[in-house]
């Protein structure tokens, strides 16, 4: 587990690194409203920093940074097992199979 706020594989969202982690309703005293809006908060910070730097493909990036993280969550939810993962996600076996090759999440 990272131990900051972003994406897996990547570096931590502007303007929230150093900081702790936060996953939505684990953070003693936070909400889960709170939890988002800073997730949401260090989301759109990101995209901020990208379109400044002229970033290629923004969206096709961050798109693929939330899918490794969110399936990388999932696996080690599930400690590695795919169908599971991919029902708690709501997505076919098949295509977790294919998204963890295609994002080189293979161990």
């Amino acid at each position: 587990m990272a131990n900051h706020v972003g994406f897996a594989g990547s570096a931590p969202l502007a303007g929230m690194s150093g900081g702790t982690v936060v996953h939505p309703g684990a953070a003693a005293g936070v909400s889960v409203a709170t939890a988002l809006s800073a997730w949401e908060g260090g989301l759109r910070t990101e995209v901020a920093r990208m379109l400044r730097e002229n970033a290629a493909d923004v969206m096709d990036e961050l798109a693929r940074r939330f899918e490794a993280a969110v399936i990388r969550e999932a696996l080690d939810f599930t400690r590695g097992r795919k169908v599971e993962a991919a029902e708690r996600l709501g997505i076919g076996r098949n295509t977790i199979t294919r998204k963890i090759q295609e994002l080189n999440l293979e161990p």
